[in-house]
């Protein structure tokens, strides 16, 4: 008999299908204009679970991974559970360009290659997918980063091979997409997918329960079972319920198979993704640990003895029942980016020193939680991931007193447990604030020979890029105004450095330091908005007056490495500055690679130091201070090599891209004290 064509019959599937897969290209490939980058990942469920499992195990989430994205491996786990695996049959793009390629096939009149379920080569090819689930997740939780990005083809494409991948992984598994999924049907799904192995297992959900509760047991009974021994049970647990045991049970929705009406014609199993041999099922009842409840089985058949329900029944229900899967897959979407949006989980949680080691060796508590108080800190805007979450838990472990914190990087914010006793709000906020600096514009030294210092309070200041942001606000204004400086105090201490002609008084700061949008002018047209909220406390009467020279020193950043036994080895010698200048030298990204320019000229007999500095004229340049046998000449012929030696250990030495490029030479110098 023919098959017939399912497209329109099972609308459905494909308007979700194709749905997703035409946003996720408009949105990542800017065809819609947007300010903010899009996130391939920010309503990945796979990623969801992989945050989860991380937070459970390590208190901390992986880096960019938020709430929204947890719920959505939440929501997807209560669709497996109660229903099927309708994130495999509705929404996942990788389903719908399998689809697509086996359609692309039999438009060709290209026979695949058939695996039949339940073959040893299917069971084989089956254990695959475990065995990746388990390598994602403990690499995973061991990093607290993304592993699966590393290998994901989704993720590959969406960010066009420039986000965190490994190439030949990435190149690897699209490949396998690709040519495994002309070869065979739904290659990558059915053999390959860790989502898939999770959400097979998930199908036995009584069984999980019962090996979740066992490891809980042995938990609470003291066993200290680690938690990768649980990850592994699950995927071996999962295989062998899948091969062994391939009709769960326990979901509510299943494909109802009406005997009375069926003529045995096979068309279902044809059609089926996976080919579920669905007339070999005698009890009316299609749970196959395969099925998505995509479908394409009900739409196809001639009889109408397939249906979707909830029990079986003589007559096929038919109309409504039949659109449940595609209505309760975007209901459980719309339900997870809703919930997902009304919290936000720590990307770190995390307490230490309340209990030290005894005389016995016995731990021994010094503090306890109800003598601890907590304060929340906010605006901390240099707080964005798993790694800067870490490094600012690492500065409140030096600080007396503080026993913890929790930090929330989407609204830049942490809540810091400390003890009243031994320390207060403000000396916990003075402890963790970095004096800042901030270059509005370069006066000119040859107009004006000496600078304006006010100063302001402001409240809502204490990340070290606030100074930037108020910076930039006094960018905007056209006024003469050339640097910023913080000091802490309550309130913050911010120090303006002006033309001695310029006039401004407090309620032009103030105007200016409480605009709640900070609107940036981006290359090729438009603005980048970026919401700011500071306070103006007041303006301070006294006005001082400093250099315009020790200004401009004061807001550069200097470089400095210089090697005490070369200094000794060219004692008598006479010796040299090699220097580029360049007034591009003063940004950050100069200052951020001279350590690989010092590291590479290390290595070089001669080479007595390396500085990044403002030189007699005031201007920005590199300087090498050499002595023979190094020539300005052989300098030159290392700066600008395409590859610098970079020795990052001893047994660690490493050929990498040249960090800095070098468009004209420099010019020497004797080298003075």
């Amino acid at each position: 008999m023919a098959r017939r064509s399912t497209i329109i019959s099972n609308w459905p599937k494909y308007l979700l299908q194709w749905g997703v897969l035409i946003a996720l290209v408009v949105f990542i490939t800017g065809l819609v204009p947007s300010e903010t980058a899009v996130d391939p990942e920010t309503y990945c469920p796979m990623g969801g679970l992989q945050a989860l499992a991380t937070y459970l195990a390590n208190n901390s989430l992986p880096c960019s991974m938020s709430s929204l994205q947890v719920m959505m491996g939440l929501a997807l786990v209560a669709a497996v559970v109660l229903f099927s695996k309708l994130f495999c049959a509705y929404i996942c793009p990788l389903g719908t360009v399998q689809d697509l390629i086996s359609k692309a096939r039999n438009a060709m009149h290209i026979k695949s290659v058939k695996v039949r379920n339940g073959s040893i080569a299917d069971k084989v090819l089956r254990v695959i997918k475990y065995a990746l689930l388990f390598w994602i997740f403990y690499s995973t939780v061991e990093a607290s980063e993304l592993f699966c990005k590393n290998l994901d083809p989704y993720y590959a494409i969406a960010t066009g091979f420039k986000g965190e991948i490994t190439l030949w992984m990435s190149i690897v598994s699209i490949s396998i997409v690709v040519l495994g999924s002309f070869l065979v049907d739904m290659f990558w799904c059915r053999y390959l997918c860790p989502l898939g192995a999770i959400s097979n297992t998930l199908k036995f959900w009584l069984w999980i329960g019962v090996l979740f509760g066992l490891y809980y047991v042995g938990d609470v009974l003291g066993a200290d079972i680690p938690w990768a021994v649980l990850l592994g049970a699950f995927c071996v647990v999962g295989y062998l319920l899948e091969i062994f045991h391939a009709r769960p049970k326990l979901q509510v929705l299943k494909v109802q198979k009406n005997m009375a009406t069926c003529n045995n014609c096979g068309l279902c199993a044809k059609k089926c993704p996976y080919h579920i041999d669905i007339k070999s099922f005698r009890d009316g009842k299609v749970d196959s640990v395969d099925c998505t409840l995509c479908g394409e089985c009900v739409a196809v058949c001639n009889t109408g003895a397939l249906q979707v329900g909830v029990c079986s029944s003589k007559k096929g229900k038919g109309g409504v029942w039949n659109l449940l899967p595609a209505v309760l897959t975007v209901v459980l979407v719309a339900f997870g980016i809703w919930s997902g949006g009304k919290f936000e989980l720590p990307t770190i949680d995390m307490k230490w020193g309340m209990e030290v080691m005894g005389a016995d060796s016995t731990m021994v508590k010094v503090v306890d939680m109800s003598d601890l108080e907590t304060v929340t800190v906010e605006g901390l805007r240099s707080v964005k991931c798993y790694g800067s979450s870490m490094a600012f838990k690492a500065k409140l472990q030096k600080i007396q007193g503080v026993y913890g914190v929790k930090v929330f990087v989407k609204r830049h914010a942490a809540d810091i447990l400390y003890n009243p006793a031994q320390t207060d709000p403000d000396k916990i906020q003075e402890a963790i604030f970095v004096p800042s600096k901030f270059r509005i514009q370069t006066p000119d030294i040859t107009e004006c020979d000496s600078l304006k210092v006010v100063t302001i309070r402001t409240e809502g200041m204490y990340d070290k890029m606030d100074i930037n942001y108020l910076g930039l606000q006094f960018r905007l204004t056209g006024k003469r105004l050339y640097g910023l400086e913080t000091e802490f105090a309550c309130p913050l201490i911010v120090r303006v450095y002006m033309d001695p002609s310029e006039e401004v008084d407090k309620a032009w700061f103030k105007e200016v330091v409480e605009k709640k949008e900070l609107a940036m002018p981006v290359h090729g047209g438009g603005e980048k908005i970026t919401p700011v909220d500071y306070d103006f406390v007041k303006l301070e009467d006294e006005v001082s007056m400093v250099s315009t020279e020790s200004f401009i020193r004061k807001m550069f950043n200097p470089f400095r490495v210089q090697w005490k036994s070369r200094i000794a080895a060219a004692e008598g010698k006479q010796q040299y500055v090699y220097e580029i200048v360049d007034k591009n030298y003063e940004k950050p990204i100069i200052l951020r690679n001279m350590p690989f320019l010092s590291n590479h000229l290390s290595t070089q007999e001669g080479v007595i130091g390396v500085y990044l500095d403002l030189n007699r004229d005031l201007q920005p340049s590199i300087q090498i201070r050499y002595a023979e046998p190094m020539t300005a000449e052989r300098l030159w012929e290392l700066m600008t090599m395409e590859t610098w030696t970079i020795t990052y250990k001893a047994d660690d030495v490493r050929q990498e891209p040249a960090k800095l490029s070098f468009k004209a030479q420099g010019s020497t110098y004797e080298y003075t004290e």
